[in-house]
């Protein structure tokens, strides 16, 4: 198969490796322009960029593949399959239409549930055991066509978003491998979605990571796992001379017993949820360092009368 890849991100570097390594024509690979990261706002090439080269590949660097310039280039390549893996813009009709065979897509859920661009931490976020990974056919609508190949995985009862999307990210590549096998023996017949089944994951907000204390606390500990690293579990510890400090809660389990007040600490360091309790295993204080719960309580002193609160209203678990 004559492959154009268009990829950016972490996710996607599996599948190029893979495809690489298979033995497919990998006529090029487009990904997104290098963009300012870190403090120093350096220019960073994405990581499908950075991987590239070593695979003996050329990126190619795309602002807009739907603007004429960059469809008169794919249309030269005349490829038989577009494979799309964590790319970040949306595949217009006339691109998908260059492919002779396919114009597919990665996804990290088992479609029709959790279309968008956050599956991995919002199945965490809700608490579900299992997801896993569809390619389908490019459409229109958002991670709407029809499904070519799903592998589910179980969902590690302590396993956080990070880890679980470089998990979903090899289960990925054998996804992609496995529809490329598909296209070239002509199977080409893939299987509607069932739009009453479909759940959407939206981009994930700063504010969706703002812990509701209220709430029970096996919900508390998924959205500590779904946040990680990004947008991060947060809340306000409050000392009991009214001081008050910004965190971030980075591992959490659920412990046995009923506590106080929501919030509150108890004499055995256990925070109070809606219904439980929250052990607090690791903890990140604004313009600290990641530290264990022991160190916290330790440098700052925490006792039953401290407690946390929600910062600015508290979650909406969706």
């Amino acid at each position: 198969m004559r492959v154009v890849f268009c990829g950016s991100g972490v996710f996607a570097v599996s599948s190029l490796r893979a495809l690489a390594a298979a033995g497919h024509q990998i006529a090029a690979v487009i990904t997104q322009p290098a963009r300012p990261a870190g403090r120093g706002g350096k220019l960073t090439q994405t990581a499908v960029a950075q991987t590239a080269p070593a695979l003996g590949l050329e990126p190619t660097e795309v602002a807009n593949i739907n603007a004429e310039e960059s469809l008169g280039k794919i249309h030269s390549l005349r490829p038989d399959v577009i494979c799309v893996v964590d790319f970040g813009q949306l595949i217009g009709r006339l691109v998908r239409d260059e492919a002779a065979v396919s114009a597919f897509n990665l996804h990290g859920s088992l479609l029709p549930g959790l279309r968008g661009a956050a599956p991995v931490s919002w199945a965490i976020i809700r608490g579900y055991k299992q997801t896993g990974v569809s390619t389908f056919e490019l459409v229109d609508k958002m991670d709407a066509g029809p499904i070519y190949v799903q592998i589910p995985t179980e969902i590690g009862p302590q396993e956080t978003a990070q880890e679980l999307r470089g998990r979903l990210a090899d289960i990925g590549a054998e996804a992609v491998g496995r529809t490329l096998e598909m296209l070239t023996a002509g199977a080409r017949c893939p299987t509607p979605q069932d739009e009453a089944k479909a759940t959407l994951a939206p981009k994930l907000k700063k504010t969706d990571g703002r812990i509701d204390w209220t709430a029970d606390a096996a919900t508390i500990c998924n959205l500590v796992r779904g946040c990680l690293p990004w947008p991060s579990a947060q809340a306000i510890f409050v000392r009991s001379d009214h001081r008050e400090v910004a965190v971030s809660i980075a591992a959490a389990s659920v412990a046995p017993g009923t506590g106080g007040p929501s919030g509150s600490i108890d004499k055995q360091l256990l925070v109070a949820a809606g219904r439980g309790l929250v052990r607090i295993e690791r903890i990140l204080p604004a313009g600290g360092r990641l530290m264990s719960w022991r160190d916290f309580v330790n440098g700052y002193r925490v006792g039953p009368s401290d407690r946390f609160v929600s910062c600015g209203g508290g979650q909406s678990h969706r």
